[in-house]
């Protein structure tokens, strides 16, 4: 904005009604003016940059915003990241957890299974079956004269197995009552369920087999009876993970568990 001073003269003679007539002068009237016009010395203003003036301020150039995209990329990378990890730990947590109670809970029942073996006797043979009919690094059958849960005091054969699937398998078979107080058993399974899932392939076997003093029973092959009739306890190393190729969450338990009727049966 500029300040004019615009001066302009006024010739009066003194005539008029009411005034004496004199000689004629004149008069200098100066005014104030304020306009927006171009400064001294240079061209006229366009209306483009008052615009720009009025609006240096406003906006990002080029370079602010490319620096603005990269900080709100690594910040969006960073805020993914910590999401992603905290997801995942808490995804591992959970499933350390489940495994935690699996492994607990199967091992407490094959301990419960394994300390109940009995030796079965047989009609007509003065010796009597070995209480395990089958012992291999993953799989066990065992006679039970102890009550393991059914309604009726009768004695059950049970196998613990891992089968294809990695799972921990527990099959039951119902006995039949023979004459003279002989048992033999059915062919068909009364009831099979999981024990255990995923059981983790291990270099320790599943199962290891015991003699009295703690020494393992070795065997070329398959365990002959009077190997089998010599197992007094049974090592269990059991692994449980959240499945065969994931290992990150994996719980292992380890007891060895007697079989005090076997050892009770051994004695003199």
């Amino acid at each position: 904005m500029r300040t004019v001073l615009w001066c302009f003269q006024r010739h009066d003679n003194g005539t008029g009604p009411g005034v004496e007539p004199g000689p004629a002068h004149s008069r200098q009237h100066c005014r104030f003016r304020r306009h927006a016009g171009p400064a001294p010395g240079r061209g006229p203003v366009t209306r483009w940059q008052l615009l720009r003036a009025g609006n240096r301020e406003s906006g990002l150039s080029l370079v602010e915003l490319l620096v603005s995209i990269v900080l709100l990329g690594v910040l969006l990378t960073m805020t993914s990241g910590l999401y992603i990890s905290a997801t995942r730990s808490l995804d591992q947590a959970k499933s350390l957890g489940s495994n935690t109670r699996q492994v607990s809970n199967g091992m407490n029942e094959v301990a419960r299974v394994i300390r109940a073996a009995t030796a079965n006797p047989v009609a007509g043979h003065p010796l009597t079956d070995p209480a395990l009919e089958q012992a291999t690094a993953e799989a066990l059958t065992l006679y039970a004269y102890v009550n393991l849960g059914m309604s009726a005091q009768r004695p059950v054969k049970i196998q613990l197995a891992v089968d294809a699937d990695r799972r921990l398998i527990e099959t039951r078979w119902a006995s039949i009552a023979l004459a003279g107080g002989f048992f033999t058993f059915e062919t068909t399974p009364q009831s099979t369920r999981i024990v255990a899932e995923t059981v983790a392939p291990s270099r320790t076997a599943l199962f290891r087999y015991l003699d009295s003093a703690g020494v393992p029973v070795a065997s070329a092959g398959a365990f002959t009876a009077t190997e089998l009739r010599s197992i007094a306890a049974i090592s269990v190393n059991l692994t449980v993970q959240a499945s065969v190729t994931d290992s990150r969450s994996a719980v292992t338990l380890q007891n060895t568990v007697g079989m005090p009727n076997v050892a009770l049966a051994a004695r003199p």
